[in-house]
């Protein structure tokens, strides 16, 4: 990868993991406040209760144990293929970066 390509993975990545923290954070609570507003509106329709009834008792992590073990670090020895060989690619990634940002980019001898 050229050092451009590296900059503007670095610059997608970071760009990412800010959607994900406010996704996790400003979008988590503002989908919990939504849904309890519906739950507690005497006015809304059933389905509409329903519903946030049934986002609000997930986001609580009782409906689905997965959604309740899905910020937990397995294991290797705990993984399947599948999260194994993803596991492996993002260290080979992270390996990587780290190899070329210790590398030399060139001086005035070379």
């Amino acid at each position: 990868m050229s050092e451009i390509d590296d900059e503007e993975f670095e610059a997608d990545e970071a760009l990412r993991a800010d959607i994900v923290r406010r996704a996790r954070t400003e979008g988590v609570k503002t989908a919990y406040e939504s849904a309890l507003a519906v739950c507690r509106d005497p006015n809304a329709p059933a389905a509409a209760k329903a519903s946030s009834q049934r986002t609000l008792l997930m986001v609580g992590g009782l409906l689905d144990r997965n959604d309740r073990n899905a910020s937990v670090t397995k294991d290797p020895a705990d993984m399947d293929g599948d999260e194994l060989r993803q596991a492996t690619e993002v260290a080979l990634r992270k390996r990587k970066r780290a190899i070329a940002a210790a590398e030399p980019i060139g001086g005035a001898f070379d």
